[in-house]
Formats: structure tokens, C-alpha cells, sequence
């Protein structure tokens, strides 16, 4: 079978993203694929799987902003900041005024630096950060720029907080919990997490591995990339993309105003021909021939 686009999968908890990959490779006998943003064993929800010709515009659909649901509970840390560590850390627990909680949300918002859990998949000095961690190593994890555009309280009770969170790449929700835990002057780790939203795309929208078929929906990627904006092009300039003519000679000066800033779908007939990006100079990101 001969596939090319995006397929959406609500995975289960307890199942690896690589493995979740896997499992769709041999189901559709599909030679290349990977997703768009690892999602935590422990974590449930949605996972970008891009199939074949897709897997070469991967980094677009990782680079957007991703919606979750978690529950944590307070006064206690564990060392993966999950349900599955090991406890080591333990704090008294008090009631807290929603001023306390929507002001401790707030200092959250926007663009903010986050050390990343030392139990994740970050390579530091060419290793994994987790790797280091089961081995007893002692080691300083750097903090990285993070952005939050939403964050708001769902439910929660003396004991536990569960948040709804839009946030960018590179974010750990995991050290998200442990930070507000940790402005509140307790402590936390997260016991649910589940991904909505990447991107445009919904769990809602999304196939659990164990009902997938040979029907089930492939997305084809001009689809996929509705987001991103479009210049339509003539058949004798598919031609030209294709033999690698050079964008400033070959597109219109009225083709090159259309071109945005960042990422522009090159397209004929509704097919995906090309990927623009538009920097100080116009260059092909990927050319679908």
C-alpha cells in the first residue's frame, strides 16, 4: 500500500510514542514513519504519526503548540515526577484560596525558562539525560525557553489540581506540575496526562491503535498543512521546481510578493509540489517529487 499524508492515533497510557510508531509501520507495512512530539509512556492522547513523504515536513507539525489536561496532587515529588517514581520528596499540604492558585498560574504565562525533568529523553554530552539518571549520576540539567498561552484551573480540591495547558515545544508538563507545586510551597507530581490538540489536529479526530484499519484516515499532507499559506502554481512551473530552477528566476515577481515570511505550500491542482520557506532570501525546504 502505497500511503503518503498523516495519521492521528489517541494513544494509550503505558505504551511508548516509538513503540505507538512501530505498531502503525507493521499494521499499514509502511517503510518510513515518525511522529510529531513524544508523548510520555505514562501519558495518554494524541500523537502526530507522519507516513513516508510526510516524515520530510516532521519538524513543521513539531514545532506547534500542543494542548493537555493533567492532575497532579500535592505533598509529595517524585524522582520522575510521575506516578511511577520513587518519592523523594515529601511536604506538608494546606488548602488553597483560588487567588493563590490564579495567581501562581499567571506567573506561568508567556515565555518563561523550565528545567526539563531528569528523567527525559534530552541528550546532554551526546547522552541521555534519563540514562544518567538510573545510572546515580549527579549532573546539572540546563533550563530552556518554554512559552505558555493558556493555563487554567479544571477542578481541584485540598489534595489535587487538574489544568488545562497550551503550551509550545520543548514544554514538559511533568515540570510544569512540579513548578506549581513548588510556588504554592508544597510539593507534586503529575498521576494523569493527556494530550488534546496539536496543532490544528484533535484527539477527537484520532483512532485508538486497537480499532485501526485499512480505512482508517490517512490525512494526505496538503491537508495536513492547511495552516501554513498557499501560492498556486502554473503546470510549466511544477516542471521547473522539479528540475531545481532557482525560486527568484522562475516565479513571477507577483508570486514571490505572495511568498510570507517562514513557511509557504507550493501547490498544483490541489497537490503539494513544494515548501517554500521565505527568509531574507527565498529557499526550498522540501520539494515533493
Amino acid at each position: 500500500m502505497d500511503l503518503d499524508g498523516i495519521i492521528l492515533i489517541d494513544k494509550d497510557e503505558g505504551i511508548t510514542s516509538f513503540d505507538t510508531v512501530q505498531k502503525v509501520k507493521r499494521f499499514f507495512s509502511i517503510k518510513k514513519a515518525g511522529h510529531a512530539g513524544t508523548l510520555d509512556k505514562a501519558a495518554s492522547g494524541l500523537i502526530v504519526i507522519c507516513i513516508n513523504r510526510a516524515t520530510s515536513a516532521q519538524n513543521l507539525f513539531m514545532s506547534t503548540f500542543k494542548r493537555y489536561r493533567a492532575t497532579m496532587v500535592f505533598g509529595e515529588e517524585t524522582d520522575t515526577l510521575d506516578r511511577y517514581g520513587t518519592i523523594v520528596r515529601t511536604s506538608q499540604v494546606r488548602e488553597y484560596s483560588d487567588e493563590e492558585i490564579y495567581n501562581i498560574l499567571n506567573m506561568f504565562l508567556g515565555k518563561t525558562l523550565q528545567e526539563p525533568p531528569r528523567f527525559s529523553a534530552i541528550h546532554k554530552d551526546g547522552k541521555r539525560l534519563y540514562k544518567r539518571a538510573l545510572e546515580g549520576e549527579k549532573f546539572e540539567v540546563d533550563p530552556r525557553e518554554i512559552e505558555i498561552k493558556e493555563l487554567k484551573v479544571l477542578d481541584r480540591n485540598e489534595k489535587s489540581l487538574t489544568f488545562e495547558v497550551l503550551s509550545s515545544r520543548g514544554t514538559y508538563i511533568r515540570a510544569l506540575g512540579r513548578d506549581i507545586a513548588r510556588q504554592l510551597g508544597s510539593c507534586g507530581y503529575l498521576t494523569k496526562l493527556r494530550r488534546l490538540e496539536s496543532g490544528h489536529f484533535s484527539v477527537e479526530d484520532a483512532v485508538q491503535l486497537s480499532a485501526l484499519s485499512k480505512n482508517s484516515a490517512i490525512i494526505p499532507l496538503n491537508e495536513a498543512l492547511k495552516d501554513i499559506p498557499q501560492i498556486k502554481v502554473s503546470r510549466d512551473l511544477v516542471g521547473l521546481i522539479y528540475q531545481g530552477g532557482s525560486i527568484v528566476k522562475i516565479f513571477s515577481p507577483t508570486e514571490l510578493d505572495q511568498l510570507k515570511k517562514g513557511y509557504n505550500r507550493v501547490t498544483f491542482e490541489n497537490r503539494l509540489i513544494a515548501i517554500i520557506k521565505q527568509e531574507e532570501h527565498p529557499s526550498y525546504f522540501k520539494v515533493f517529487n
